[in-house]
């Protein structure tokens, strides 16, 4: 649901039963496909006990659990420690991706949104679209500014982020591979980065 600009999950509907069959949605007066949503969790444990309820559902896990970036790219030096995170990425037997996400300290950047808008927040949501230009249009039609001048590519995923006045992110994403639902190292940070330097 919206409220004041800011997207937030109803009572009862983080289901893992309910998200599945809740991709195709109206955001902000759009029809949109959601190519995933994101769940925030207070800690990594409360994160893996609801990853066991997603397997209940034939949920098959892409990525993780474990510390992003530690745990995913080792060698890379991407993000500051404070946009660190706990990480899992599901894919859903209806095609949907859900991506789990808890704080790794309480002086993280995540820890800090949980503290000022609560766990129902929605982080992100992330749009499926075949012309990530045609859509940048529509949304910043909507008074969403991009949080980057040109959309991030790395030859699997393009993905734009867009921010409006009262902070809620966005994501527009074209998957150019099907079949490969998952996330780079650069498409995380990427997000990260973004939203740092908003």
């Amino acid at each position: 649901m919206e409220s004041d600009g800011l997207l937030f999950y109803k009572d009862g509907y983080k289901t893992p039963e309910f998200l599945s069959s809740s991709f195709c949605i109206h955001l902000f007066g759009e029809r949109v496909i959601v190519d995933h949503y994101v769940l925030l969790f207070p800690n990594s444990e409360t994160l893996t006990d609801y990853a066991k309820t997603l397997i209940n559902y034939d949920a098959k896990i892409t990525e993780g659990p474990g510390k992003w970036p530690d745990d995913f790219c080792p060698e890379q030096n991407l993000l500051p420690e404070d946009a660190s995170m706990y990480f899992l990425s599901a894919l859903m037997p209806s095609g949907m991706i859900l991506v789990l996400l808890a704080p790794n300290a309480p002086d993280e950047q995540i820890a800090s949104l949980c503290q000022e808008q609560g766990f129902n927040t929605v982080h992100h949501v992330a749009i499926l679209v075949d012309d990530i230009y045609s859509a940048a249009q529509v949304w910043q039609n909507k008074g969403f500014l991009p949080l980057s001048m040109t959309p991030q590519e790395d030859g699997s995923l393009c993905q734009w982020f867009f921010r409006n006045w009262a902070g809620q992110i966005i994501e527009l994403i074209c998957r150019q591979w099907t079949g490969k639902e998952t996330f780079s190292c650069e498409n995380i940070a990427g997000l990260r980065l973004s939203e740092l330097a908003a």
